[in-house]
């Protein structure tokens, strides 16, 4: 994502000093896995000035600088959830490595110029963290036992995670979207800062069918597959429900900013 902000020339009558145009772009990931690297750029004209100085800031407290006049010119500040990789930063892009979950935040890109005016532009957006396991959500509540009309009472949990995956419901292949038929438990606090997302499911026993919890961050999704079915007596006065096939399938569909 890159957001401009432009800072327009000021000539100051009867002085010799001018606040130059600067136009300061920022391009920092919006959305990146923990664990992974990211690049943060910070494009500027300086129209002729001299550069002083260009800080990094996340959530205000200052990270990284690159000041020419300095030997070596780049310095970096500890700062929890921020790893400098000082070779692969430079005046106009700094790279951090080995992302956490408080990596996340508002990044803002400070540019100044030299003196006299020591004028400066900025910009900045926001980078979101996320962690999504291999595993599948899983599906509680099939024990039973069952009768035909009765309501089918289960609920769908996902891995841990972050953020709170969205979790949802399908039938036969048909998403469940009335709200009578599921109850919200919202998303609890697990290990490490991480969530974990539930959602109950109530509706009526069929003879056969086919049951999908799906759970989703951004487009990254786990899903678990039951396929259920009411077994009954000869009399058709005892009826068990029985699993026929669990499949655990896994999607992992690379979003455009990895």
């Amino acid at each position: 994502m890159i957001r401009i902000l432009n800072v327009f020339c000021l000539f100051l009558i009867g002085a010799k000093v001018s606040i130059c145009l600067r136009v300061v772009g920022i391009s920092v990931p919006p959305l990146k896995q923990r664990g992974d690297s990211a690049t943060l750029t910070c494009e500027y004209d300086l129209e002729g000035g001299k550069l002083y100085s260009v800080k990094w800031y996340r959530d205000n407290e200052e990270f990284y600088r690159y000041m020419p006049r300095l030997r070596p010119p780049q310095h970096a500040h500890q700062l929890d959830g921020v790893k400098v990789d000082l070779e692969k930063s430079t005046a106009r892009r700094v790279h951090l490595r080995e992302l956490t979950l408080k990596s996340r935040g508002l990044y803002r890109c400070e540019v100044s110029e030299e003196a006299p005016s020591f004028h400066s532009a900025q910009a900045e957006n926001f980078m979101e963290i996320y962690y999504f396991p291999k595993e599948s959500p899983r599906i509680t509540g099939l024990e039973g036992p069952y009768n035909i009309k009765d309501m089918l009472d289960v609920n769908c949990s996902s891995a841990r995670s972050f953020p709170a995956p969205e979790l949802q419901w399908l039938i036969n292949g048909q998403k469940i979207t009335d709200r009578s038929s599921l109850i919200a438990y919202g998303a609890k606090p697990a290990p490490q800062g991480l969530l974990v997302s539930t959602l109950g499911l109530r509706t009526p026993v069929q003879s056969r069918m086919k049951i999908k919890c799906i759970a989703t961050i951004d487009t990254h999704r786990r899903e678990r597959t039951v396929v259920i079915e009411i077994n009954c007596g000869t009399q058709h006065k005892l009826c068990n429900l029985s699993t026929l096939l669990l499949v655990q399938t896994f999607y992992s569909i690379s979003t455009k900013y990895l």
